[in-house]
């Protein structure tokens, strides 16, 4: 058999790739398709040679936990982005850093970008915040730094502020 590790969907060859398949109903065993399969397992089997009693209340309560853990980890999601959209509502009016990576290629450095938070948008995979003055959204990973906002004054300080990444000679 060949080997195709190395096959990849780029056109240069050092690019590889991970592809996955799609999770459909035909391709996922669920708790009804596994009943299916053991009813058609129960009856075809040989009747001289029946399947031993252990080894289906082992195929049942395997199938018990797989559904049980399958739901207990769509509970840990469901609270991780509640969790996340209310931690990063909390955060309207903070005066956060975010790190900007430079573009890749581009031999820039990462620098940061210090503003206050104006808007939190939840219609992603994970919130992202916007700065005032900036209309760049931010992941909450991008986050380096948070603090209260010292309130604004009209000689104050730009709301956005780009500088370099790297040790800061300010003291917190």
């Amino acid at each position: 058999m060949a080997d195709v590790s190395g096959v990849s969907g780029s056109t240069s060859p050092y690019n590889t790739g991970s592809y996955t398949a799609e999770t459909t109903d035909k391709n996922t065993l669920n708790i009804t398709s596994y009943f299916k399969l053991l009813s058609a397992q129960l009856a075809s089997q040989d009747m001289t040679n029946p399947m031993d009693n252990s080894e289906l209340l082992a195929q049942m309560s395997q199938m018990a936990m797989v559904q049980s853990l399958s739901s207990m980890t769509k509970s840990v999601d469901s609270q991780i982005a509640f969790a996340q959209q209310s931690y990063s509502v909390g955060m309207i009016g903070k005066e956060v850093t975010v790190l900007v990576e430079g573009e890749a290629g581009s031999g820039q450095q990462t620098t940061t970008k210090t503003g206050i938070v104006e808007s939190v948008h939840l219609t992603d995979d994970e919130p992202v915040i916007r700065l005032k003055g900036d209309t760049t959204d931010y992941k909450l990973s991008d986050i380096a730094s948070i603090k209260n906002s010292s309130g604004s004054s009209a000689a104050g300080p730009s709301p956005v502020d780009t500088s370099p990444a790297g040790p800061s000679s300010e003291e917190p």
